[in-house]
């Protein structure tokens, strides 16, 4: 009886597999069929789909490039900004410096240092350009030679950022 039980199974599992075996013949047939009926048709091929995909991803690329180039100009501008900030905290720390070193309270008026620090820069800046060494620009200008140099080294790497870019 045991037998006939295991008999009885094998005998359903193969007529399963036949009957999954020809259903599986009838689908890729169906399937062969439908494949060549879409072919037929007026189905455009991958690459003509795939087109304006790559189309409108090189406009997004371009829109992101435009993008990042105004970014990197903003944060030159800011940089140069910041700079021009420092630079003028530099001048006034150095000029507090030597007004408390020094302790003359009349020169204070008589060398102009009541100017605001954007003309100091300039005219150090262009007593530089005519060649005067950074001692002799801080006497006559009645500043300390630090602060001379700060100023002119600064705007000598200004000028070596704007080379550059």
């Amino acid at each position: 009886m045991f037998s006939a039980a295991i008999q009885f199974w094998v005998v359903v599992q193969v007529v399963v597999d036949l009957l999954l075996i020809i259903l599986f013949i009838i689908f890729m047939r169906q399937l062969k069929a439908s494949m060549a009926k879409q072919a037929s048709c007026d189905v455009k091929p991958l690459p003509q789909v795939l087109e304006p995909l790559l189309k409108e991803a090189e406009k997004v690329a371009g829109q992101f490039e435009t993008q990042l180039m105004e970014k990197q100009r903003l944060v030159r501008r800011l940089n140069e900004h910041l700079d021009n900030r420092i630079i003028s905290l530099n001048l006034l720390l150095n000029r507090a410096e030597v007004c408390l070193a020094s302790h003359e309270k009349e020169s204070w008026g008589k060398n102009g240092r009541h100017r605001h620090v954007y003309d100091l820069q300039e005219e150090i800046i262009g007593l530089g350009k005519k060649g005067l060494a950074p001692q002799e620009i801080a006497n006559r200008m009645g500043i300390s030679k630090g602060e001379v140099t700060l100023v002119l080294e600064l705007k000598r790497k200004f000028q070596e950022m704007e080379k550059s870019n």
